[in-house]
């Protein structure tokens, strides 16, 4: 078995309508698929009976990675807030974007909260961030924003 790359990653949200506003809305970020999964398959694939979910999928278009928002309306789940970036179980997802500042002078005018303002670090090589800040989406997941420095000449970039 060979692991080929990695398809989605799921965020279970509480509410979908802001989720979906962050995601889509400020983030840009595709509707690939958007519906509502019951039935015998879906209680077989998340382990609970009568299962009702409904399931946004969003990308930058690439059909590679995308983010999944799961909302579960059977059963509702608790909410389950991880304040902290060090706590055992805490999760972030890793945003390449072309120019952080940018990125960030148009999030925080938008009353978007960041733990830190990008910090440069002065000798980065491609592959590592040459900038990053984290925030969190609406629902309490950890984001991290990510600027790379160019890729060296013959070096695709990934």
């Amino acid at each position: 078995m060979k692991v080929e790359w990695f398809n989605h990653t799921g965020i279970v949200v509480q509410d979908m309508e802001k989720s979906l506003a962050f995601y889509k809305d400020l983030l840009g970020l595709e509707e690939e698929r958007n519906q509502v999964l019951e039935g015998e398959l879906v209680d077989q694939l998340v382990g609970y009976k009568d299962s009702r979910l409904h399931v946004i999928y969003l990308s930058n278009g690439d059909m590679r990675h995308a983010i999944e928002l799961v909302h579960y309306l059977n059963p509702v789940g608790e909410v389950m807030h991880t304040a902290e970036r060090n706590t055992v179980g805490a999760i972030h997802i890793g945003v390449i974007v072309d120019d952080l500042d940018a990125f960030y002078e148009d999030m925080t005018g938008r009353g978007i909260k960041f733990v830190n303002k990008p910090f440069l670090r002065e000798n980065a090589e491609y592959p590592w961030a040459r900038k990053a800040c984290y925030l969190q989406d609406p629902e309490g997941n950890w984001l991290e924003f990510i600027e790379r420095p160019p890729a060296p000449p013959g070096v695709t970039a990934v």
